[in-house]
């Protein structure tokens, strides 16, 4: 590669859009939302200023759509949710043509399918968010196949199967919203089948990974949901474990999730307990544990979490449901759906 080539400006812009794109999202995980704006800020720069030349249309599309999805991420997790729209239907507007999708450039853009999805999803567009989950899927699958080919600058073998992972569970998610119990629990077990993948490969056989704890939390609600309330209750417990909370201890949970998902397990602990006969003062102690936790949350800033993730009572038909969280692997947070109009 030739010093100062066009060839070397692009790889060098690859390099570093990639590397601010996962800077993003690790300052997400680590509850540095002011940095997060600041470097999805760089994401967008890099992508104007570094795909210019003639030849690179196509990375300057990738680079446009990546750095807008994650300019929406960021949005999204900090609960500017009208900002996050317009981010998001910028990239929709990319990746849509006059004819219909852009399939065919799918694999440059994985991980935005997917952070669109979620985005389709929270705001309640629920077939959107299964077409472009399903693209996000195939997209990451085939940089999969791409990836024995050499190395990719913009997306590792073990990003890929995240964005799997992520898709799936999102694809899970989506069908608890409808209350189809049986097919949530099908894709839940897909979605684990990868995790556990994952974890093997970066952590080693029987790691409690963070994102083990992640996607054993709908399962346990499915099981609540289906009448199965002693194995939810033990698998509440294993989450609990794996996350590092505990109302007894005061343990709020590991730093490796988003103090979203640490208030999110005990709030939908205590709703399991509220309906169990005999548990009040357990499921007040892990209620008092989620308020805690979700008292230094962006999620305070639109409501309360009896709001957000639903009464303490929902299990008994009675309560509601709430706004609703979607949860996402890739940052390990539980991010906001748009309230109901």
């Amino acid at each position: 590669m030739t010093p100062g080539s066009q060839e070397e400006a692009k790889s060098r812009g690859e390099v570093e859009l990639a590397a601010s794109t996962l800077g993003t999202r690790a300052l997400l995980i680590g509850t540095r939302d002011a940095e997060a704006f600041q470097m999805a800020q760089q994401c967008l720069d890099i992508a104007r200023k570094s795909f210019a030349h003639v030849g690179s249309e196509d990375k300057r599309w990738q680079a446009l759509v990546l750095s807008t999805s994650v300019a929406g991420l960021v949005q999204h997790a900090s609960c500017e949710l009208d900002s996050a729209a317009d981010s998001f239907d910028n990239v929709l507007s990319l990746i849509e043509s006059d004819s219909g999708a852009r399939t065919a450039l799918d694999y440059l853009i994985p991980d935005a399918l997917k952070q669109t999805a979620s985005f389709s999803a929270a705001r309640g567009r629920k077939e959107q968010a299964v077409s472009l989950g399903m693209r996000s899927i195939a997209a990451a699958e085939r940089r999969l196949a791409m990836a024995t080919n050499g190395l990719d600058p913009m997306l590792s073998p073990i990003a890929a199967e995240e964005i799997v992972a992520d898709t799936k569970l999102l694809m899970a998610q989506s069908c608890m919203y409808r209350s189809a119990w049986e097919d949530a629990e099908e894709k839940l077990n897909d979605a684990l089948e990868v995790v556990e993948s994952i974890v093997q490969t970066t952590a080693g056989s029987g790691a409690q990974h963070p994102y083990i704890g992640m996607t054993l939390l709908p399962l346990a609600e499915v099981y609540s949901r289906t009448g199965r309330v002693t194995l939810a209750e033990g698998l509440y417990r294993e989450i609990a474990k794996i996350l590092g909370l505990s109302p007894a201890e005061d343990k709020k949970g590991c730093a490796a999730v988003h103090p979203t998902v640490n208030s999110l397990v005990a709030w939908r602990f205590s709703q399991l307990l509220t309906v169990l006969p005999k548990r009040e003062t357990e499921a007040s102690a892990w209620k008092n544990l989620s308020f805690d936790i979700y008292d230094d949350a962006p999620l305070k800033r639109l409501t309360d979490p009896d709001v957000m993730f639903g009464s303490l009572d929902r299990l008994s038909g009675k309560g509601s449901n709430g706004q609703g969280v979607v949860l996402d692997l890739m940052t390990r947070r539980a991010l906001p759906c748009a309230k109901a109009s």
